[in-house]
């Protein structure tokens, strides 16, 4: 098959990549409209995800194990999986107040450390130890306001993978339109 050929074939099927670019424009315009509910319905298809995954890991395991002792840490494993699956499927809000506290806790520690950082400056009077002091206590305000509204994470997430989805959708139906003119 020559390269004409192949090119007058793909044409035929400009409109396959439109559609693909339109779900994905629609699917980021509806997750910039619904942000929290968005992230819901993501955390809810992970879960089923990883729910699933765990179920197939210990269904493979079970059925090719040849010795207890090396099934039994991998079995842990699946189990984990099929655990957080249904925690994540029951209760999506669950993943935000993870991540916001592991990210708040990290924050409170950082900002801390540039504290004792800024204080050691101070000692051997380097002038820059206001602004080191500002900045360590710029993060344990973020991490306070951040471990208070967990919220705000899934919403950045959600803000992120929005328009990531318009813009990858814009792309696509801009390519297919381009495709649909290939003679």
């Amino acid at each position: 098959m020559n390269s004409t050929s192949t090119k007058t074939n793909q044409s035929n099927y400009w409109w396959l990549p439109f559609i693909s670019g339109l779900i994905l424009l629609l699917f980021g315009i509806w997750f910039l409209a619904a942000p929290l509910d968005s992230f819901k319905t993501l955390t809810i298809v992970f879960g089923i995800i990883v729910l699933i995954s765990g179920i197939l890991e210990i269904y493979v395991l079970l059925k090719n194990s040849d010795g207890w002792s090396k099934v039994l840490v991998y079995l842990w494993g699946g189990l984990l999986n099929v655990i957080l699956g249904i925690l994540l499927i029951a209760n999506p809000q669950t993943i935000l107040v993870i991540i916001s506290f592991v990210i708040g806790f990290w924050l409170i520690f950082k900002g801390g450390e540039q504290i004792k950082r800024a204080l050691h400056l101070r000692k051997i009077n380097s002038a820059v130890w206001k602004r080191v002091l500002t900045l360590g206590i710029i993060m344990i305000v973020l991490a306070a306001v951040l471990l208070w509204h967990p919220e705000i994470i899934g919403f950045t997430i959600v803000v992120w993978t929005s328009l990531a989805f318009i813009i990858i959708g814009i792309i696509r139906m801009y390519l297919a339109y381009r495709l649909k003119d290939i003679k």
